[in-house]
């Protein structure tokens, strides 16, 4: 990814963003290379604000219908309200110098609940390969880290794609649910094995910087 010098903003705390993860994965052979960004609600609210006016579903993804394209806009404007909140833990997942993903999640001490996760394409009709999966990685990573015992969500039914199955893939059990939700969670065993099973499609590099990346300037959005 081209960075701008940042010798003057170095720690500046206009600037919250920091890159924790670079990420290559592959499937069916195709390599696919990431970033993963960890967001501050404070100093990137300027970014988060504009990303879903430059999320255009529509001319991203052709063959969805109308309701399809409006929950998916609707979800993605989920993850940034949440993203805003100062309780709330954000990661940005980026291909080529695009956003491609945010996960949402409220760390605890005993207990992680994933608010939202959304993907979207960068080129016209080509979903980014494994960039949800990625930010799962992360996430699973930083639980791991944590020691905590469950993560815990609510999978939409009425959206875009079957989120569930892909869920319970990564380790996630339904445990009740309402209207168009179902609520799964993942305990520290399966979120363990997951981990493991993910090692065979994607390669982590966690990232140690200090410096704090102004996205508005070094994203093309």
């Amino acid at each position: 990814m081209q960075i701008n010098n940042f010798n003057n903003n170095l720690y500046n705390p206009n600037f919250g963003a920091v890159q924790i993860a670079k990420v290559k994965s592959c499937l069916k052979n195709i390599d696919t290379n990431l970033e993963i960004y960890e967001l501050n609600a404070k100093n990137d609210k300027s970014f988060l604000k504009i990303l879903p006016d430059k999320i255009n579903m529509k001319k991203l993804m052709p063959g969805l219908t109308h309701q399809e394209y409006s929950r998916w806009q609707e979800m993605l404007e989920y993850a940034v309200d949440n993203a805003m909140l100062n309780d709330r833990k954000t990661l940005l997942a980026v291909k080529d110098e695009k956003p491609c993903g945010l996960l949402v999640f409220l760390p605890g001490k005993n207990k992680f609940h994933l608010d939202c996760i959304c993907t979207w394409p960068v080129e016209y009709g080509q979903k980014v390969k494994l960039a949800g999966t990625a930010l799962f990685n992360q996430l699973f990573k930083i639980f791991e880290k944590a020691k905590a015992d469950k993560i815990k969500l609510e999978a939409i039914t009425n959206g875009p794609y079957d989120t569930v199955t892909k869920y319970k893939k990564l380790g996630f059990v339904e445990c009740g649910g309402r209207d168009s939700k179902i609520f799964m969670e993942a305990n520290t065993q399966k979120i363990k094995s997951s981990l493991n099973n993910l090692k065979n499609l994607i390669s982590n590099t966690e990232v140690e910087t200090f410096e704090k990346e102004n996205m508005n300037e070094i994203l093309n959005l």
